[in-house]
């Protein structure tokens, strides 16, 4: 990598962790009545797309602030990925970053990562995960708990590693749409179950993956794909739409990440005790409902 790309991807990280412990002050959720907590409780993680979205900009605003080194960046909104870095001449270095925020309390990290490995190959893409909570609990203003950034490449490994297991499960890579206008082109890869009932197609299915010796292949590579495309042909799949998640993935970085954050205190209490205390707020009949009831009366005496 060009030495002055990397020197200003390392100065990012720095300004990245500068951002733990602050607030988003564009967004606060106001409430003055305890009551309000079990409804809260289950709607705040719908927050986060815009947390996201304010946060991208945030992002570039603070990266871009005196970088020295006569680059820029800029935010691509809708365009891969979210925050890139341009040389002096305003070309694209393929570095940058890919945002997913995270609401700590939520049932699970929903950011989903679907690039190709095929794509992100000689480039120095990040994908930078937010954890947020609000500052009250149930109310108030989004405030950063952590931030991990990781490489992107072995995230969508990962992620292939995981899922692509034929012919049970297919990792589908994108086309080649190169020569196609910007907004045209296909980055993303998408995942495919297996749906048929019948045993005989199954047991030619997976005769069909031992004749291809492909199924310890990557899935990216044209060996792997070719044996994909040869099954989707023959065979009946459904596209999985809950394909990419990155909390599933169990991807090393990031679930040592979640663990962290989970067991980060807020007033006394981990963000899991915390989560685990509104799910008992909003179970009237609950042996722990009198003592959560209590825990938010707490937490609204501060307005």
């Amino acid at each position: 990598m060009n030495p002055a790309v990397l020197r200003e991807m390392e100065r990012a990280e720095e300004q990245l962790a500068s951002l733990v412990g602050t607030t988003v002050p564009a967004l606060t959720l106001n409430s003055i009545d305890a009551e309000d907590a079990p409804f809260l409780g289950r709607i705040t993680s719908k927050l986060s797309p815009i947390i996201g979205n304010l946060l991208e900009r945030q992002i570039i605003e603070l990266l871009t602030d005196d970088t020295g080194s006569g680059m820029r960046w800029v935010r691509q909104d809708p365009n891969f990925p979210d925050a890139l870095l341009l040389d002096r001449a305003g070309v694209s270095t393929n570095a940058g970053y890919e945002v997913k925020a995270w609401f700590v309390m939520s049932t699970e990290l929903t950011g989903r990562f679907r690039e190709s490995v095929r794509l992100l190959e000689n480039r120095h893409i990040k994908v930078a995960v937010i954890a947020w909570h609000l500052s009250h609990i149930v109310y108030g203003t989004p405030k950063i708990a952590g931030i991990l950034t990781v490489d992107a490449l072995s995230v969508a490994e990962c992620r292939d590693t995981h899922y692509h297991n034929p012919p049970d499960y297919l990792c589908v890579e994108p086309q080649d749409t190169s020569q196609r206008t910007r907004n045209l082109r296909q980055t993303n890869v998408s995942g495919f179950k297996w749906q048929s009932t019948d045993s005989s197609q199954r047991s030619a299915a997976e005769a069909l993956v031992r004749k291809h010796e492909a199924s310890d292949s990557p899935s990216h590579t044209p060996k792997a794909q070719e044996m994909v495309v040869e099954l989707m042909n023959l065979y009946p799949y459904r596209l999985d739409t809950n394909f990419a998640k990155i909390d599933r993935i169990d991807h090393a970085e990031i679930e040592a990440f979640k663990r962290k954050m989970l067991s980060t205190k807020v007033r006394k209490r981990s963000l899991s005790d915390w989560t685990r205390l509104l799910r008992d707020l909003r179970d009237t009949s609950s042996a722990s409902y009198a003592a959560a009831a209590t825990e938010i009366q707490n937490v609204y005496s501060e307005l």
